[in-house]
């Protein structure tokens, strides 16, 4: 109970402007540095971006890798079955007009 009482006077302190809690309120806000954001020096930060970034540029050559092999794919089905390059907009008109919807 005292701990309830004392937090919450100090609290009210606080909100009245005494006891320095308009100037901790500014440090805190005034954090424009993304590094001390996230706690980490400025070299961890900047390592760190350049590992997100090499992340991403991997993960996203894999996707175009996937894209291609299943392009690949679908072209070689298409010749083997003779069948036409439709759009998948195409495919579901059609599939929607059969059905008389």
């Amino acid at each position: 109970m005292a701990f309830f009482m004392k937090t919450m006077i100090s609290n009210q302190i606080k909100n009245l402007g005494f006891g320095g809690g308009s100037e901790e309120r500014k440090e805190e806000g005034g954090a424009s540095d993304p590094a001390a954001a996230q706690g980490m020096t400025r070299e961890e930060y900047e390592e760190y971006q350049k590992q997100m970034i090499e992340e991403k540029m991997e993960r996203d050559a894999a996707f175009k890798q996937r894209k291609a092999e299943r392009a690949c794919l679908r072209g070689h089905l298409r010749e083997k079955y003779r069948l036409p390059k439709c759009t998948g907009n195409s495919f579901y008109r059609r599939a929607s007009l059969s059905r008389g919807g």
